[in-house]
């Protein structure tokens, strides 16, 4: 699907970032249309997720904005930026371990007010069939399924989603690949992974992340497998 140059949802500029006083990001530019799906390549401690989760709210920025839907959101805190209709699904998987699937949803739903399941169910049909199993017995797909279903209660215009391919069987990983394509046709995507055939599959603009800054931004499909190969060297 080709992306207009307009109807940008999200827009990162000169955006800097430290855990006291050791610096991880570095002038950070980027922007998402609205229903695009951008991924984030580059090696483990480039700053991918701190990246993620300066947009999200959990790291404050110490330079530059980041606007979302018209807003400036830096300072907000990280639920009122969810409720904004930003949401971030973390890498740990870490959904309620002794509260069932249909626990979990439940808390969603509470949060944003949205207690139409069928939307989950019609995207990751197997939670439907776990709907009673405790968070502690799901396998790591499953986990995936649940935080992202969970994420897309209330209708959010960006989903975060850091790392979701890692530590998951192929199948299930094709089987993600297809469901953020039919995400995508509500919500724009910001995906960090490394596994760059999945990227390949899924992403219509990558930007390659290096030591704290962004080195490339690719949005030829066919350079796009390249592109996320070449912030490793």
């Amino acid at each position: 699907m080709k992306i207009s140059e307009n109807n940008v949802i999200l827009q990162v500029d000169n955006v800097d970032a430290s855990y006291g006083e050791s610096k991880v990001l570095f002038d950070i530019c980027l922007k998402l249309k609205s229903r695009e799906r951008v991924a984030i390549v580059g090696r483990n401690g480039a700053g991918k997720t701190t990246l993620l989760k300066c947009i999200a709210g959990f790291v404050k920025p110490t330079r530059g904005t980041i606007v979302y839907d018209g807003m400036n959101i830096v300072g907000k805190r990280p639920f009122e930026i969810a409720r904004l209709g930003l949401k971030y699904v973390h890498q740990d998987k870490g959904v309620f371990q002794d509260l069932t699937v249909k626990e979990n949803l439940e808390l969603s739903s509470y949060a944003t007010g949205d207690y139409n399941w069928d939307r989950v169910f019609e995207y990751f049909p197997k939670l439907k069939s776990l709907i009673n199993r405790k968070g502690a017995n799901l396998s790591g797909g499953e986990k995936q399924m649940l935080m992202i279903g969970r994420a897309i209660l209330g209708n959010p215009k960006v989903l975060l989603i850091d790392e979701p391919t890692e530590g998951l069987a192929p199948g299930i990983v094709n089987d993600l690949a297809a469901v953020f394509c039919e995400l995508s046709k509500a919500s724009a995507l910001i995906i960090v992974d490394q596994n760059l055939s999945f990227v390949s599959k899924i992403a219509q603009r990558v930007y390659a992340v290096k030591e704290g800054r962004i080195v490339s931004e690719i949005k030829d499909e066919q350079s796009i497998k390249e592109a996320a190969y070449s912030c490793y060297l």
